[in-house]
């Protein structure tokens, strides 16, 4: 029994068959919690596949990366899932930021990938680079709301503060994750919000510079927070205009294909890859509109 409204036209029972055929286990345990509730052993058993004794997860819990090792993609993807199920003050979630602060590089900054990881098969564009990634924004944002304090996470915030009051315009997937350190540290949002709304297109994307052809992040996903803390309440608004949240809302509804499930704009380069992607946004794109 579905205990969640949908909007009409969704076929709920087709996304459901989608995930079921082609999703992981971590996926069809997320998609029967979304719609027959129940309490969160399932996902946590199917999650703690992925976990490793160091407290970081991998085993391709982000399907980019398929290395076993821990790895900062996994761990923070994680901590979101956590999160979403409302499940902040697990022990896991503590774990895997002090996972991060053991791998973190000394200003505070968390790597895109671990180098050792790179000899397994991962995306092309999954790359390991200096100065760190936008990841830390998404963990840094996670220790601050889960009160995790310490030399790590006190650097961290450091280094979101300086990038976002010296970097001018940040690329897209690292605008995506600033907006979530700002709903956990506002004191900066004005002036880049600013600088970000310059570059959104008039329905409210932002183009993803290097990414696939056409690939861009859309209001929805923009704005997306899974440790459901409001952004500063003119936040949404001095972003991005009401009408094209709602546009983005009804594309999201019309995005279903006909074989039940919802796909993503980057490519697949290896079938499993592609599959994982498309359950995994599947199950997105209903709790979204669910909500």
């Amino acid at each position: 029994m579905n205990l969640r409204p949908f909007p009409s036209g969704i076929r709920v029972a087709d996304a459901e068959e989608f995930v079921f055929t082609h999703g992981r286990l971590l996926e069809r345990r997320r998609i029967e919690l979304l719609l027959h509730g129940g309490g969160h052993e399932g996902v946590l058993a199917a999650l703690g596949a992925h976990r490793n004794p160091d407290g970081g997860f991998g085993h391709a819990l982000e399907p980019d990366v398929r290395s076993p090792r821990s790895e900062p993609l996994s761990t923070l993807a994680a901590l979101d899932l956590m999160a979403g199920w409302g499940l902040v003050d697990h022990p896991w979630v503590r774990a895997g930021l002090e996972w991060a602060a053991s791998i973190a590089e000394q200003d505070g900054s968390i790597p895109f990938v671990t180098t050792p990881s790179l000899e397994w098969p991962h995306a092309p564009w999954v790359t390991a680079a200096p100065g760190g990634s936008h990841l830390t924004f998404g963990f840094a944002a996670a220790a601050l709301l889960t009160g995790f304090t310490g030399g790590w996470s006190a650097a961290a915030a450091d280094w979101c503060r300086h990038r976002l009051s010296t970097s001018g315009s940040l690329p897209a997937y690292e605008s995506k994750y600033a907006l979530r350190y700002l709903a956990a540290d506002p004191s900066l949002s004005r002036p880049v919000l600013d600088s970000l709304r310059a570059r959104l297109e008039t329905d409210g994307a932002l183009p993803v510079e290097g990414g696939a052809a056409d690939e861009k992040i859309l209001p929805l996903d923009l704005l997306h927070n899974p440790w459901q803390v409001p952004y500063p309440s003119d936040l949404p608004e001095r972003l991005l205009p009401r009408d094209a949240l709602v546009a983005d809302r009804y594309r999201l509804a019309s995005g279903q294909r006909p074989d039940g499930g919802w796909t993503v704009d980057w490519p697949a380069w290896s079938p499993a890859q592609g599959l994982e992607w498309r359950a995994i946004r599947t199950v997105e794109a209903l709790e979204v509109l669910q909500s």
